[in-house]
């Protein structure tokens, strides 16, 4: 997942390299820059002279503020983390002049460029794992984590998208309504569970989640819900129809507020897509948010199915 190509260690400027190095207590001897994600800073594995190999990612504020405030955040975020969360833990801070760096632990592994079977069901034992702690008093509620989620509504209302989106954007958005209400919880959540967001170690079958900017407080099914979005979304080795399978296996075993979730991100990413122009830095985010939304559409439109099945069966049983 490139939508701009992210810079260059070796070009990030020397005072920069020279903390880190310093922050981290070793010279470095090598490196390699790692590529994909939704930063134009660069992101690196760092060899240093006594042996560690670490992370590194950095930004400046002049290229683009956002992503150096989400490094500042995830920095404090992953100090609040508990040891037993599968998560990077954060080694050095280093803020010089406008930009900003963030070291941790490597996590090895790898994540490739599709799911298999092997590494959804890594990753949805790590999001167990993740949602099984209660989150930090410091961290704010997912509420406050979810964007977009009246993108149903906003299509709707504003007419927007093809044939597909006008036959059901109306069920959509009243499957998603209350979103703020259903969401709310206290589990540790990650929130922006994405397959470039992971390492899946081949040795033992583990995960790692990465980039835990979004963290927050929220329930225990989120992440296994984005999970299930993003298999379909990104894409699974053996195709689209086992995709749709293998997600619908995942949020059939979740209470039924799972799959509305899944509903809303298809709807955040359609009014996205919509409405929210391309950069400089990220010209291609708006193609790959469409992308995103139309691949949903056959787990959305099943998943709208299910709810309404289940509703209707609910009804039918207090009546009796």
């Amino acid at each position: 997942m490139i939508f701009t190509p992210r810079a260059a260690w070796a070009d990030t400027p020397e005072p920069v390299r020279t903390a880190v190095a310093d922050a981290l207590g070793s010279p470095i001897t090598g490196h390699a820059d790692l590529h994909g994600g939704m930063s134009p800073g660069p992101a690196v594995c760092l060899r240093l002279a006594d042996g560690r190999r670490v992370f590194v990612k950095a930004v400046s504020a002049e290229v683009r503020a956002h992503n150096h405030a989400m490094i500042l955040q995830e920095a404090w975020i992953l100090d609040t983390l508990p040891p037993s969360v599968p998560a990077p833990r954060r080694l050095a801070t280093v803020e010089h002049g406008p930009w900003v760096a963030l070291a941790t632990t490597w996590a090895g592994g790898s994540a490739g460029e599709l799911w298999t079977d092997t590494s959804i069901e890594a990753v949805a034992h790590a999001c167990r794992t993740a949602s099984g702690h209660r989150a930090p008093d410091t961290l704010p509620p997912v509420a406050e984590r979810i964007f977009h989620f009246d993108g149903w509504a906003r299509m709707l209302e504003n007419r927007a998208g093809g044939d597909w989106e006008a036959a059901h954007a109306g069920p959509a958005a009243t499957v998603v309504a209350g979103w703020e209400r259903w969401t709310a919880g206290d589990a540790l959540v990650h929130r922006d569970l994405r397959l470039d967001n992971t390492a899946v170690q081949a040795a033992d079958g583990s995960a790692v989640l990465l980039d835990w900017a979004y963290a927050s407080a929220g329930a225990p099914w989120i992440d296994l819900a984005q999970l299930a979005a993003d298999v379909v979304a990104t894409g699974h080795v053996l195709g689209p129809e086992v995709a749709t399978d293998r997600a619908h296996r995942l949020v059939e075993g979740l209470p039924p507020d799972a799959s509305r979730f899944v509903v809303g991100l298809a709807g955040m990413w359609c009014i996205r897509a919509a409405t929210v122009p391309d950069t400089p830095v990220m010209p291609r985010i708006s193609a790959w948010r469409r992308a995103r939304s139309v691949a949903l559409r056959p787990l959305v439109a099943r998943l709208i199915t299910d709810l309404t099945a289940a509703g209707q069966h609910s009804q039918h049983s207090q009546a009796g």
